[in-house]
Parts: C-alpha cells; sequence; structure tokens
C-alpha cells in the first residue's frame, strides 16, 4: 500500500527544483493538509523544515529531529508527492501544527483576521 500523507506528519521531501528565494533540497517538511486531500488529488500541502534558525516571528521550533529544527510556516508549497521521494518521519509533537497556523493565518488573512480571533 502507497503511503498517504496526512495533517500533522512530518515527512521527508525533495523540494527541488527551485526558483529565487524558494527552500529547497531534500529535507524534511510538516504536513499541513489532509490524508483526504491526498488521496483525491496527489498533491499535499506542507511547510519545509530547516535546521538554519534565524528565530523570526514565522518560525516553529520542533523536536525529535536528529537536529534542532523548525518550521517554516511562511514558505507554503503544494506538491506532487508521488513525485517527490515522499518517506515518512513521525508525527509532530502536540502543539507544532496549531503554532504553524497561528503564524500562516495572519500572512493570508491580514492583521484584522486575527483581530477577530483575539477578542472572541
Amino acid at each position: 500500500m502507497t503511503y498517504l500523507p496526512d495533517r500533522n506528519d512530518i515527512v521527508w521531501l525533495d523540494f527541488e527544483p527551485t526558483k529565487g528565494k524558494e527552500i529547497g533540497k531534500y529535507r524534511p517538511a510538516l504536513i499541513l493538509s489532509s490524508k483526504a486531500y491526498s488521496k483525491a488529488c496527489g498533491l499535499l500541502i506542507c511547510c519545509p523544515i530547516s535546521t538554519s534558525i534565524r528565530h523570526t516571528q514565522t518560525e516553529v521550533l520542533i523536536t525529535g529531529l536528529d537536529q534542532p529544527s523548525v518550521v517554516a510556516s511562511n514558505l507554503i508549497q503544494t506538491l506532487d508527492y508521488r513525485h517527490r521521494k515522499i518517506k515518512f518521519i513521525a508525527k509532530a509533537e502536540p502543539g507544532v501544527f496549531e503554532s504553524v497556523l497561528t503564524r500562516l493565518i495572519p500572512l493570508i488573512t491580514g492583521d484584522e483576521y486575527l483581530a477577530n480571533l483575539t477578542e472572541a
């Protein structure tokens, strides 16, 4: 049976080829999309994981990997996982997915959406 990526999975993915400031190489990534999405279209939505820690507001610290790493929540990718040498590593620890969303939502919706969330 073929592996189907699921939300909160940490996987190895091939991010090549790249253009401009995109992140590349064969590296871990956090899956944001559901298994149902992967099964329906052969794609996944993810954020790459990096060992280059810059302490920016968009980074989410992740443990359980060989080296200290961060999820780059501002570098969302949609990829065809069937052609990206995908390999399951582990499930992310509790709170990582939610922390990524907390940093991601303001980037794609604007500050007023985040203000509404905090007021509710």
